[in-house]
């Protein structure tokens, strides 16, 4: 079913005759009504009877309400709105032409009562089966109620008195065709759902063995994950204790250099209180050197001292060397 939009913004809507060609209905709306379309159809082939618009898809056909809007019937189709066709079928015996065939204008219809909201998406067949008899009361002879669709030319009072039987025979036929398609389509689900048990089937133990994969590759990661926290917690313990060794060891490393540098002082210190004492000494001897200077000349470079029985061999400067020798094998005796 194809749609072109004008520049006014209406539609063209295409419907095909049946056992005859294709018509184009212009200036369509939302608004418009199937009445419209039929009125404005037979106007433009001259045709005068009583007509049903018929909405036919792939796999069902349904008559249309005069109260129905193509449109929007089309645009709860969807997607599938391209295999949706609008048939005219006319529902009684043709009448002589009353109308001139130049005129194709759609003609205001009379208002209609408003219908129920339908669904989305097509009915399946075996409620149109149920709606069929609400579908085929638009096309009864009217009792005080909505228009018959007829021609402009048509009248109530013209209507042949067969119009009734010929309405039911329609009907019949149409229940009929209905039943068949309607027990068709059963068998066809029948079958399809039996080809989509097994790979269901097949695709459910699939789907088991991948879920029971999955759980024992979620178990195995978890369990790795808790070796990983357990292997992270020791070596998180290892380094707090390297930490404390670092910090111990750099602590003796400090404390190594204090005693380092008290050595050096205490090292330096001795050999300053060494000099020291060695000055000191050689004082002394040049002190007594002077003093015992006459005992050493009248003993002719002997001396013996008090309390000693060595005897001192030189002179006492040469005491600043006490190098052990031949004579004197002990050094200086103070």
């Amino acid at each position: 079913m194809f749609d072109t939009t004008t520049l006014d913004g209406s539609m063209e809507l295409r419907v095909w005759l049946e056992g005859g060609p294709q018509r184009v209905v212009c200036g369509v709306t939302e608004a418009t009504t199937c009445q419209d379309v039929v009125y404005a159809l037979a106007q433009a082939t001259a045709q005068t009877g009583r007509f049903a618009l018929v909405e036919r898809s792939r796999r069902s056909e349904r008559p249309l309400a005069p109260s129905d809007r193509p449109l929007r019937l089309l645009a709860r189709w969807g997607r599938c709105a391209s295999d949706v066709h609008f048939l005219l079928r006319r529902c009684g015996p043709a009448k002589a032409a009353t109308t001139p065939r130049g005129s194709t204008a759609v003609q205001a219809s009379p208002p209609l009562e408003r219908v129920s909201h339908r669904p989305r998406r097509p009915p399946p067949y075996d409620e149109a089966v149920t709606r069929l008899a609400a579908g085929t009361h638009h096309l009864l002879p009217p009792r005080g109620g909505d228009p018959p669709l007829q021609g402009l030319g048509d009248s109530p009072s013209k209507q042949p008195p067969d119009d009734y039987s010929e309405l039911l025979r329609v009907v019949s036929l149409q229940r009929e065709r209905l039943n068949k398609i309607h027990e068709e389509l059963a068998q066809k689900d029948a079958e399809l759902s039996s080809w989509e048990e097994a790979p269901l089937e097949e695709q459910l133990h699939l789907s088991r063995q991948e879920e029971r994969m999955l759980h024992s590759e979620l178990t195995l990661a978890r369990s790795q994950l808790a070796t990983c926290e357990a292997r992270l917690l020791q070596c998180r313990q290892h380094l707090c204790q390297l930490g404390h060794e670092l910090s111990e060891e750099k602590r003796c490393q400090g404390g190594e250099e204090d005693l380092s540098e008290q050595l050096s002082e205490r090292r330096r210190m001795v050999a300053q209180l060494s000099e020291e004492l060695r000055e000191a000494n050689l004082e002394a001897l040049a002190l007594a050197d002077a003093d015992h200077k006459h005992w050493l000349e009248a003993s002719g470079g002997f001396f013996n001292r008090p309390g000693s029985t060595r005897k001192i061999i030189g002179s006492p400067r040469q005491l600043e060397s006490a190098v052990p020798t031949s004579k004197n094998p002990n050094g200086v005796w103070v």
